[in-house]
């Protein structure tokens, strides 16, 4: 494809007092084989008080303040200053994995007009920490709890094409990829447009509800997130998201992992919480996977089970808000089942 034809692609960084981080991240966007004046960088940072900002103004990216330490608000900042037709979003903790990154991600979106994003996978590398290597070997980035109640990306494939396969969400069953390059024509029709804050599944969400339910999946594109910097620091975020996303009564955030509004939902979560404590299951199934791709990070597979349940379990039934939710979530769906079972 000739280069006048090529699209223009956006790049949003958010970044927060990682210099090094976003550094790292703009040399990843500089070495992709693609015309340069095709590449927006926007990096929307949120008060930075280390070399961050002057790193981003000497790769010569737009730089956006936020300052309200609210990464939705940012997304939202860096989308409604786009200028691109597509556009990814990225964080300072982000690399690119190959050169061919933008060509790679783009061809489906130029091949199929009807397609409305394109995702890729994340990897491992072994400069990463064990916890960050772990999670990367699921191509989400997913640890076994989010794993066992996440949709897995096969079963929304209905196409493969050379290098890519085309993905059919109109089931509403999302695979847990939040981070698209979106078609921008399509994204500014969707109702939350104009709303202050974007949320990543819910911005996918909206996009499905408009209509826009083809994807592209390019694994072979591929990034490096430096997502964890150990076991703790993952803990800690999934208990920010369960905080922020899942319990909350009146939460934006419609995107859920669990189910609680069905029996069968609930015995789903019994058996999760059951096979993770009794860590023997987990510690076979790390054991294969270990041998499988040859690293013994894998072997740590019982330990993040354990923990990852475990702490969010305890988060749930320690707090009063978290438990008056749940315990409201599991009495409503009890009184369907037994409203059900008297009119049969």
């Amino acid at each position: 494809m000739t280069t006048a034809i090529l699209p223009k692609v956006s790049f949003i960084i958010l970044t927060y007092n990682d210099a090094a981080g976003l550094e790292r991240c703009l040399k990843s966007i500089i070495r992709q084989d693609y015309p340069k004046r095709k590449i927006e960088v926007i990096v929307v940072d949120d008060g930075s008080e280390d070399e961050t900002v002057q790193i981003a103004k000497s790769y010569r990216a737009r730089v956006l303040m936020n300052g309200m330490h609210d990464m939705y608000r940012s997304w939202a900042l860096g989308l409604h200053a786009v200028r691109g037709d597509f556009t990814y979003l990225l964080e300072q903790d982000i690399e690119l994995r190959d050169k061919s990154f933008l060509r790679q991600m783009t061809r489906p979106l130029l091949n199929d007009r009807s397609i409305a994003g394109s995702f890729t996978r994340k990897y491992p590398r072994k400069d990463q920490s064990w916890t960050t290597q772990f999670i990367s070997y699921h191509p989400a980035q997913a640890d076994p709890l989010y794993e066992f109640f996440s949709p897995p990306v096969e079963r929304t494939i209905i196409e493969k094409k050379e290098n890519y396969f085309i993905c059919d969400y109109a089931s509403g069953k999302i695979p847990p990829f939040g981070r698209m390059m979106y078609r921008m024509k399509f994204l500014r029709t969707i109702p939350i447009w104009h709303n202050n804050k974007f949320y990543d599944f819910e911005t996918l969400l909206a996009m499905i509800g408009s209509g826009y339910t083809r994807y592209a999946y390019v694994p072979a594109a591929g990034i490096y997130h430096h997502h964890a910097k150990n076991l703790s620091h993952l803990l800690a975020k999934r208990v920010r998201n369960l905080k922020n996303h899942y319990i909350q009564t009146n939460s934006p955030y419609k995107y859920t992992w669990f189910d609680t509004g069905s029996l069968s939902g609930l015995l789903k979560i019994f058996i999760w919480v059951l096979y993770a404590n009794l860590i023997f299951p987990a510690t076979i199934r790390g054991i294969i996977r270990a041998c499988k791709y040859r690293n013994a990070v894998l072997l740590m597979e019982p330990i993040v089970t354990i923990t990852t349940t475990d702490v969010i379990l305890y988060h749930v039934l320690a707090d009063p808000l978290s438990r008056k939710f749940f315990l409201e979530k599991l009495g409503k769906t009890l009184r369907g089942y037994f409203r059900l079972r008297e009119k049969v």
